[in-house]
């Protein structure tokens, strides 16, 4: 009875240790082929999608943001809207090296939109920004928003998001009495991020791996970011050298936008 129960024992070991081997775990893609996927995943979704563009066209620079009208729309060019100009006509392209584990440097392309420039300055990718927004993935499906304007601090945001924002423009606000705000001529916009501008191969909430994301977004205002307050702007900071990533020159484990010396 002994010699069965450790035959059953053995038995089921070996089924364990049999399913732990057929285990299959993904290993992290390489990230210059990656760059490539998603860049040509962009090009056709901007190739069969449209925005509203229309309805910029007559839209007032006074227009404030009570005036009633929603974030672009971002629809398939099909159907009776076949005859539509497709976005990859109107986006602009900016390609932001990334530095990788080899310390190489790898492009990856992000895109664009500007349906409304605004008529402010433009933040630089480190400051604070006054701002809504929607994320998506382009299936359309919407991972985050904020319809109401919120605070950002670019430099805690994905990077493709950061380096897209200096194409837009802030605009120009009144405080009412009731001190409600109301803000007009502000940016308005889209961006389209590979996921190596995005969380690559990090799943975050419903964001899976690998995931190119589209943003929509309102600027209204920005505040030009001093993180350490010693008087040097962040933006003179954070990398200097062009990495992407925020230099720490003395190398005391704290990155010179938030060392004081």
């Amino acid at each position: 009875r002994r010699q069965r129960q450790m035959c059953i024992r053995d038995r089921f070991l070996i089924l364990i240790i049999s399913c732990k081997k057929e285990e299959q775990v993904e290993l992290p893609r390489d990230i210059a082929e990656q760059a490539a996927t998603d860049d040509q995943i962009l090009k056709d979704y901007l190739s069969t999608h449209f925005y509203n563009y229309e309805d910029f066209e007559d839209l007032s620079y006074n227009e404030s943001i009570t005036g009633g009208y929603n974030f672009l729309k971002i629809d398939t060019i099909a159907g009776e809207n076949s005859s539509k100009i497709p976005l990859i006509g109107q986006v602009k392209k900016n390609s932001i090296r990334v530095k990788i584990s080899n310390g190489s440097f790898v492009n990856h392309d992000l895109y664009y939109l500007v349906a409304r420039e605004g008529i402010g300055q433009s933040p630089s990718s480190v400051d604070s920004t006054y701002l809504s927004y929607e994320g998506s993935l382009l299936n359309g499906n919407v991972f985050d928003q904020s319809t109401s304007p919120v605070w950002f601090d670019l430099t805690q945001v994905v990077r493709g998001f950061r380096e897209a924002m200096p194409a837009f423009k802030s605009g120009t606000y009144q405080v009412n009495n009731d001190n409600t705000v109301d803000f007009e001529s502000f940016g308005q916009g889209a961006m389209f991020l590979p996921s190596g501008l995005g969380y690559f191969s990090s799943p975050a909430g419903s964001i899976p791996a690998y995931s190119p994301l589209v943003f929509k977004i309102k600027l209204y205002t920005f505040n030009e970011s001093d993180h350490d307050g010693d008087g040097i702007p962040t933006s003179q900071e954070f990398d200097v050298d062009g990495d992407g990533i925020a230099d720490d020159t003395d190398g005391d484990g704290l990155n010179d936008y938030l060392d004081t010396d």
